[in-house]
């Protein structure tokens, strides 16, 4: 007993060394810049559900990134923080250096593309040459299309080229213009991870960086860096709602039907969508329903979209129009009704040129509680425990039966982080020497007179 207390002691003393020879900052604020904003945002966790449900649950506007943390085995974790957070660590590149955006699925994003070739097998090809013609292409596609004009000057245009690979990311910075989801650009599907700019992947030293022949520069601004106007241009999904974007859908099984050509390898058509189709919250479908189907008028959901920074879902309606501007419903026009899920509330505007003119904005009206966010995810989490319990009982009546992390044969690295992974794996995720010297230069490198220090993340290290 006394030598497990002298080791114990001897270890409380060391911490006390290391704390006097690198003491925290005197003065610990919480918060990045002014007083009166809301406290940082750092959360790490083993999967990329995990993450989202918890951005669900979150008032803040809070995004997802991906972290690679093992050279060869694909696993990564995944950090919850805001834009200005995460740039705020991120912009000196001395840590997180293998970061991925991860593009909700279902959310509003950019027009963008993943370009690469190998060199030695295709000896002849002009990279720098074909890229100009995929925008051009691209360009001229929209144009006919869509009526959409758009020069060189609107595509951020980033690189990582090797003597072994062209590579290239092309992120389209369309005015007022955005797709529908990942599905309608014709990229990739799920919560795809993508590349951040300024990041190279793990084992490489090759980072991602504007090219040469880049012709996209931000707006420049006094308050904001050029560095970090570049970061949040190559975000896919930072697209926020306003009343002038205007949503591109592509649609493969309606241009089979009325033979509209081919763009980026999936059918386009510039028609609206009409009929009820589920957004990803059908219970919140349902309540919009409920209020556009009344004295004796039956309304339906033309359309919806969802804007992943706000967490805010846009109907646009058909078959109802009444407006609470004028006080009756319009001859022609209709109406949108617009969920604030981080608010809990709803609200109503017009595609009417006056009301939009008048920037017309009904009064916010509080979401019943079984369709807010804290009581779905409540119900998520419920169910997933329920599966869990089966799954655990069916393991144990079929001992012999592999379970489905064994089954990784074929699967995506994400599919098999996503879908199980050992205890062990998550405790060597979390002891990354990457993850950890990251989290102790942060704590201990910073001045305490302009850098703050989240929360979370002196926990973290603590505890490691």
């Amino acid at each position: 007993m006394n030598r497990k207390w002298e080791a114990k002691l001897k270890q409380i003393e060391e911490r006390a060394s290391h704390y006097e020879r690198k003491p925290l900052s005197s003065v610990y604020r919480p918060r990045l810049s002014k007083p009166e904003e809301p406290p940082s945002i750092w959360r790490l966790f083993h999967r990329q559900a995990q993450a989202f449900n918890f951005v669900k649950s979150c008032r803040e506007d809070v995004h997802v990134f991906a972290l690679e943390c093992k050279v060869g085995d694909g696993q990564r974790i995944y950090l919850v923080t805001t834009y200005a957070e995460f740039w705020f660590y991120y912009k000196s590149r001395k840590n997180l250096l293998h970061c991925y955006e991860v593009i909700p699925e279902n959310a509003v994003c950019k027009l963008y593309f993943d370009l690469e070739f190998n060199k030695p097998a295709n000896p002849g090809a002009d990279g720098k040459k074909m890229v100009a013609l995929l925008i051009q292409y691209v360009r001229k596609a929209l144009q006919e299309l869509y009526g959409v004009n758009c020069s060189a000057e609107d595509v951020l245009n980033l690189h990582s080229s090797t003597d072994e690979k062209f590579s290239r990311h092309l992120i389209f910075q369309l005015h007022d213009v955005a797709f529908k989801d990942n599905i309608h650009v014709g990229v990739y599907t799920r919560n795809r991870n993508f590349r951040l700019y300024k990041s190279s992947k793990i084992g490489k030293r090759v980072a991602l960086e504007v090219t040469e022949d880049n012709r996209f520069f931000p707006t420049q601004s006094k308050d904001v860096s050029d560095e970090y106007q570049y970061f949040l241009s190559s975000l896919v999904s930072n697209v926020r709602f306003s009343d002038t974007l205007r949503i591109l859908t592509c649609e493969p099984s309606q241009n089979k039907q009325k033979g509209v050509g081919y763009f980026n390898s999936i059918g386009t058509s510039v028609e609206t969508i009409e009929g009820f189709r589920c957004s990803p919250y059908p219970e919140v479908d349902h309540f919009v329903l409920s209020l556009v189907n009344k004295d004796g008028i039956k309304g339906g959901i033309r359309r919806w979209n969802y804007f992943f920074p706000e967490e805010l879902l846009v109907y646009d309606i058909c078959k109802y129009r009444w407006c609470e501007n004028i006080g009756r419903a319009h001859k022609s026009n209709n109406i949108m009704i617009l969920v604030d899920l981080k608010n809990e509330v709803w609200y109503q505007k017009c595609h009417d040129p006056v009301c939009k003119a008048e920037n017309f904005k009904s009064d916010c009206f509080p979401l019943p509680a079984e369709v807010c966010l804290l009581f779905l995810f409540k119900e998520e989490e419920e169910f997933t425990t329920d599966e869990a319990d089966e799954t655990r009982s069916n393991e144990t009546q079929n001992p012999h039966k592999p379970s489905p992390s064994r089954l990784s044969t074929g699967a995506s690295a994400d599919a098999v982080w996503d879908n199980g992974i050992d205890d062990a794996y998550f405790l060597e995720a979390t002891e990354d020497a990457e993850l950890a010297e990251a989290a102790e230069n942060s704590l201990l490198s910073y001045n305490s007179e302009v850098d703050e220090i989240p929360d979370e993340l002196i926990i973290e290290v603590l505890q490691e």
